[in-house]
């Protein structure tokens, strides 16, 4: 049996400082970049509003909801900063489709008497709240400091302002979702780097290197940019520690014209941090010419310490290769079934003392769940990253010692 159910977000919209018309996309997104990085396959989800989610898991016919209790608290800071004023919540209602889909169609003011008159829901389904271990422990604190307050919808009322289906908004600049994903060297049980992302504002997902063909930017040269500006935030404090791997397109580096564009991005780096700087050049094909590898060396070593190629070919011909040509080459696992993509695996780690000739480190990205990770182990794989090792982060993992047992990181 599917377990079905809708999520929907409640926001306090008059104390956020953004215009209601544009609360709602805001909210979306960074609902939806969580839910991508939580909400893992087989288990889906689908926008219903700006405001509510469809979620369905084909294994069980009851929700876990462990992993969205820090929705809230995400939101919450996104929102309203570290402000004690506003607040944000979760609504789910369980049960069978056509309940859900009802409740899904409720305005706000009914929602918030069902809290209290379950009589007002749509049958056979079950409205909860989500809530937190830090809204847990702040309505406790709150509970022992203030007077008892008389029941009643009012609150809830304020907080689904934002829940009623929106009239269409005029765009505006969100702003972008910068973050990070762990670099994972199986030998030693550590992250040693990172791979940096940047996500427009007014994008359906995040867009990353490191989750397939969905996360992947429509404009290379603009999502290349973004990742370098999001960088320089990065370097100029003091979480860098290990590498930090910028995304290049390769098409466009090794394009003369293009390729004039990205040394003036890269001449806005910092010399002094060159050390941990890593250049991670995306959609290379399975056989480079030597004279495109070679400007593509030779441009990128002035700023980068490290060079890694990414490919979605697992038969990659290393073997063409200069001796110690780039310091690693990186295959991305390819979007289908769960068997398709271990067999793409297998014929990509058959290859590995191909690598070893050529002193060049192999690794394996887009490693989605347990099974592929322990595939990647089990095969000597050295580095690995995707959702199922390391989840979008706000801050640097690299240098951090992981057991493999505690994979993946969570969201921060």
């Amino acid at each position: 049996m599917t377990a079905v159910a809708c999520l929907r977000v409640a926001v306090d919209a008059d104390r956020t400082g953004i215009p209601v018309v544009s609360l709602g996309p805001l909210v979306a997104k960074f609902a939806a970049a969580y839910l991508e990085s939580r909400w893992l396959w087989p288990r889906k989800f689908a926008p219903l509003t700006h405001y509510s989610f469809l979620l369905t898991d084909p294994r069980s016919d009851e929700l876990d909801v462990a992993e969205l209790a820090r929705l809230s608290d995400e939101l919450q800071i996104k929102l309203f900063g570290e402000a004690d004023e506003g607040q944000v919540g979760l609504l789910l209602f369980e049960g069978p489709a056509e309940a859900v889909t009802a409740f899904a169609a409720l305005d706000a003011a009914t929602v918030a008497r069902a809290l209290l008159d379950p009589s007002l829901l749509p049958p056979g389904g079950r409205l909860s709240k989500i809530e937190s271990p830090d809204q847990a422990a702040k309505a406790a604190k709150s509970d022992t400091l203030a007077p008892p307050r008389a029941a009643g919808p009012g609150w809830v009322e304020q907080r689904l302002i934002g829940a009623v289906d929106e009239v269409a908004a005029p765009s505006f600049d969100m702003p972008q979702l910068e973050g990070l994903q762990g670099i994972y060297f199986t030998l030693r049980g550590l992250f040693v780097g990172d791979v940096i992302s940047s996500t427009p504002g007014t994008a359906r997902t995040h867009l990353t290197l490191l989750e397939g063909a969905e996360h992947m930017p429509a404009q290379p040269e603009v999502f290349d940019a973004d990742c370098l500006a999001a960088a320089l935030h990065y370097l100029d404090g003091p979480g860098v520690e290990a590498m930090l791997y910028l995304p290049i397109c390769y098409s466009n580096i090794i394009r003369a014209t293009k390729r004039a564009d990205y040394e003036k991005l890269f001449e806005s780096l910092p010399p002094e941090r060159r050390p941990v700087l890593a250049a991670a050049v995306y959609d290379v094909p399975r056989d480079p010419a030597f004279g495109a590898l070679s400007v593509l060396r030779s441009t990128l070593s002035r700023y980068f310490t490290n060079i890694d190629l990414r490919t979605p070919d697992p038969g990659f011909e290393v073997e063409k290769l200069p001796m110690q040509a780039v310091n690693s080459v990186t295959f991305v696992l390819p979007e289908g079934d769960q068997r398709a993509r271990l067999v793409a695996l297998r014929r990509f780690v058959e290859r590995l003392p191909l690598f070893k000739q050529r002193r060049i480190w192999p690794a394996v990205t887009n490693v989605r769940n347990r099974l592929e990770l322990e595939a990647c182990v089990a095969a000597q794989v050295p580095f690995v990253t995707g959702p199922g090792v390391c989840r979008l982060q706000t801050a640097p993992v690299g240098g951090r010692m992981q057991d493999i047992r505690a994979l993946p990181v969570l969201a921060a």
